[in-house]
């Protein structure tokens, strides 16, 4: 199982432009819970888990605009990568590090 527990920086390419968020997570068997800071304030994680190397979780945001997005992420070592999907918007790439 990926060693997922601590702090990770991500940086999201959007449509509208790179958004980084600062991630402390907590993993607990498969389950995954956590905060998500970026610069509308902090977010919650919300239906985290972890398989393996993969790890899911959803942030459900109210500003700018009220939107759930979902992250699908892969984690080898110290890095992470994968996509965040909200609703009819193309998937966003996600990349990530482990913060020291």
């Amino acid at each position: 199982m990926a060693d997922i527990t601590g702090k990770w920086a991500i940086d999201v390419a959007t449509l509208a432009g790179s958004r980084r968020y600062d991630l402390t997570l907590t993993a607990a068997g498969t389950t995954l819970t956590g905060t998500a800071v970026g610069a509308t304030g902090p977010v919650p994680i919300r239906d985290g888990t972890v398989a393996g190397d993969a790890v899911q979780f959803r942030l459900d945001f109210v500003a700018p605009v009220a939107m759930s997005v979902v992250f699908d992420l892969r984690v080898i070592g110290n890095r992470m990568s994968g996509t965040a999907q909200s609703g009819p918007f193309p998937a966003s790439t996600v990349l990530g590090t482990r913060a020291a």
